[in-house]
């Protein structure tokens, strides 16, 4: 795939999630609130939708790391701060939270 497959990922997760992601916040739900701040509902809600998208379209978990941290530009690695979950895992918690914050 590629950025153009996800714009939205793409801005959140390389505006928010990049190598020093820990000047943007102290973890991922402060980088989600604060990218939450300078879109709309709707917006909220459309990058949810993608990255529902995304957890559809890429089913192998080496081809959904690949896109995440080669091609959308994430440089945030969840997994050691959450205890272990699957990088589908924690993508879905943050459509979840996307969602929440669209409300």
């Amino acid at each position: 795939m590629s950025r153009i497959a996800y714009p939205r990922l793409w801005h959140m997760f390389g505006a928010f999630f990049h190598q020093d992601w820990d000047t943007e916040g102290d973890d991922w739900p402060d980088l989600i609130c604060n990218f939450a701040q300078g879109q709309s509902q709707d917006e909220l809600e459309a990058t949810a939708v993608e990255l529902d998208r995304l957890l559809n379209e890429i089913t192998d978990a080496t081809a959904l790391e690949q896109e995440l941290f080669h091609v959308l530009g994430c440089e945030y690695d969840p997994r050691p701060d959450l205890g272990g979950p699957t990088l589908r895992e924690w993508l879905g918690q943050v459509a979840s939270f996307l969602r929440q914050e669209a409300r």
